[in-house]
């Protein structure tokens, strides 16, 4: 990549970024929950991502519908293996922690393209931890209306042991967000925190 190309994808991310929560309360998609500081989804956007999740889990998340999300070719999208989900988009490898973490960002993304006309000019990496953090909106589980839980439960490697954050559903198991805690500063590392969508800023 030209250094020419670096200072475009620069200038474009500082010229399109956007405030994650203005955003989303712009497009309809969140409020504060009544008597909390904490956000919710808006009744008419829950509906809409409800619609479209059953959508793709009839017709399922291809290289076509992330490469949407990514506002790339769909030759530049291709799915590698790994213990997660993830695909290659370009020269960057994208991960979910569960097929049902990427069905829920393709119906948060195909939704919020219905509500805001620029959420395809926002940076796509921006739009990427955008959908991260909505995966902690949900009152209850879209899939099965379990119980959203989180904890952090200890993951040992060869050499170390180490923390990591779930989101994730009580009833079906599935898993919205995971991420790595380090064990000396006790921060979070790896992905936005959910549930602010403030954590989104590329």
């Amino acid at each position: 990549m030209s250094d020419e190309s670096v200072k475009e994808r620069i200038r474009y991310r500082q010229e399109h970024s956007v405030d994650p929560e203005a955003f989303l309360r712009d497009a309809g998609a969140i409020r504060p929950a009544d008597g909390d500081e904490q956000l919710r989804f808006t009744s008419s956007f829950e509906s809409r991502v409800a619609y479209h999740l059953e959508r793709f889990r009839r017709e399922g998340v291809d290289t076509a519908v992330v490469a949407g999300i990514f506002g790339v070719d769909e030759a530049d999208v291709e799915a590698v293996e790994r213990p997660y989900v993830a695909f290659k988009i370009v020269y960057t490898v994208r991960s979910w922690p569960s097929k049902g973490a990427l069905v829920f960002d393709a119906a948060t993304d195909a939704t919020l393209r219905e509500r805001s006309d620029e959420w395809s000019a926002v940076p796509p990496r921006q739009r990427y931890r955008i959908l991260q953090s909505l995966r902690s909106f949900q009152d209850e589980c879209f899939f099965c209306s379990g119980e959203i839980a989180f904890d952090d439960e200890p993951v040992e490697s060869c050499c170390s042991e180490r923390r990591v954050l779930r989101l994730y559903c009580a009833g079906c198991d599935r898993r919205f967000l995971e991420f790595a805690v380090d064990r000396a500063t006790g921060d979070s590392v790896g992905t936005a925190s959910g549930g602010d969508p403030s954590a989104a800023h590329d």
